[in-house]
């Protein structure tokens, strides 16, 4: 077990022990103490750094989107997030080491008055490897465009002043609790509303101009969804982009429409994943709707082609 200080030094011996493989897993990431890390990595290592990209954090300046631009520039190095990420793991070839700390400079030591936090050196046994199994399953990969998205939101929390997130389901409890709406597994979550662009009038409170139909699906999608209160229709959709890029269905689809797809095909799919086997799934409405609310939040990333008696689904823009 290493000591309570000196995390930082620790790391960076980690990282420069390591020949073929590192992995850089935390929460928080802050750009100037990655960039201190990945000097100390070897040049014939590949690295992948994960991470979560929740805007309010961004903005509350607990992560940077810098650390993008750091990854760009360094061959064999990927950026990937997941959304309910929350260990602090870091692996270089056959050592590990799990405990506390981000990567930042208060909780590796950098700074006047650091955090109290652990890290345990440990050998990569098995259990570390069914542990990388599971958290990259779930991982999207950082492009140019979901850079871009995010970018883009955090930008604009900043500028209308959104800082403090308060999450919409809890301003509409007793909507839903009357609506009888449950909030599901979000690793299986595809939405419900049939009519994307209506979803922000449930966000607002204007339910009396959906049908009742309408008014639970939307109340159920934004359960699922953690989208901050206050937000103008621009900034809300924005918002929704960005948390769909980092679901786990839409990371599956994502990758599959690399290649232009037919509705069938897309439809088989989605069928097909594991958390939709069973009888009552209803594949082919499941699509339909999720691809109404793909190419109505993000267009710049999907697009659909309709030639004759035929739609091909397919993904545009990523670089």
């Amino acid at each position: 077990m290493r000591g309570f200080t000196g995390l930082g030094t620790q790391l960076e011996q980690l990282c420069s022990s390591g020949q073929h493989h590192i992995v850089l897993t935390a929460p928080f990431i802050k750009a100037p103490t990655l960039a201190r890390l990945l000097d100390k990595v070897p040049d014939s290592a590949r690295v992948q750094c994960i991470t979560r990209w929740r805007p309010e954090e961004i903005v509350a300046g607990v992560s940077d989107l810098e650390v993008w631009p750091l990854i760009q520039k360094r061959e064999q190095t990927s950026l990937w997030l997941r959304h309910d990420l929350h260990a602090k793991y870091y692996r270089a070839d056959t050592k590990c080491m799990i405990g506390s700390a981000n990567i930042t400079d208060a909780a590796l030591g950098w700074t006047r008055q650091p955090n109290l936090e652990l890290l345990i050196e440990l050998p990569y046994g098995e259990q570390f490897v069914q542990f990388e199994m599971s958290l990259l399953s779930r991982c999207i990969q950082v492009d140019q465009q979901i850079y871009e998205q995010i970018k883009e939101i955090t930008q604009g929390l900043k500028e209308q002043g959104v800082i403090n997130i308060s999450p919409a389901q809890d301003v509409l409890e007793l909507s839903f609790a009357v609506a009888n709406v449950s909030l599901g597994d979000i690793d299986c979550w595809t939405p419900r509303l049939r009519h994307p662009e209506d979803l922000y009038l449930a966000y607002i409170g204007r339910l009396d101009r959906l049908s009742t139909a309408s008014q639970q699906a939307a109340l159920g999608d934004l359960a699922s969804l953690p989208v901050p209160m206050g937000l103008d229709r621009k900034m809300f959709e924005g918002y929704i982009a960005m948390l769909l890029l980092q679901l786990p269905v839409i990371r599956q689809i994502d990758v599959f429409v690399e290649q232009p797809q037919k509705f069938i095909a897309v439809r088989e799919f989605l069928g097909n994943l594991d958390c939709f086997k069973s009888p009552d799934f209803d594949a082919e409405r499941a699509w339909q709707t999720l691809m109404r609310w793909l190419l109505y939040f993000l267009p710049k990333r999907y697009s659909l082609s309709q030639p004759i008696n035929l739609e091909v689904f397919l993904k545009i823009g990523s670089n």
